[in-house]
């Protein structure tokens, strides 16, 4: 008759004698536990980035308003700016 050998757990500060299939369950217990403890985690930086997401929305939807406004405040000058813009960036690229 073959017994399962046993191993040692610590409770209560005595050592008590558990089989490896209660061990094994033991483990799979704290395991399912980090698996919940990451989830949490991982559900609450979601919730952080699609808030940080819609902040982000907004101020370039601000910004989008503000050099819509300069530009009809002043086209010529906005042109002037883009045209220069341009030319700089294809000027770095050429070489």
């Amino acid at each position: 008759m073959a017994t399962q050998p046993s191993l040692k757990n610590i409770e209560n500060g005595r050592l008590n004698d558990i089989t490896v299939a209660e061990a094994i369950a033991q483990f799979k217990d704290a395991t399912a536990q980090i698996y919940d403890a990451v989830s949490l985690i991982g559900n609450a930086s979601a919730a952080s980035a699609k808030a940080q997401l819609q902040e982000g929305k907004v101020k370039a939807l601000e910004l989008e308003e503000k050099a819509e406004e300069v530009v009809k405040a002043r086209p010529l000058v906005a042109v002037g700016v883009a045209f220069a813009a341009g030319w700089l960036v294809s000027r770095l690229l050429q070489r």
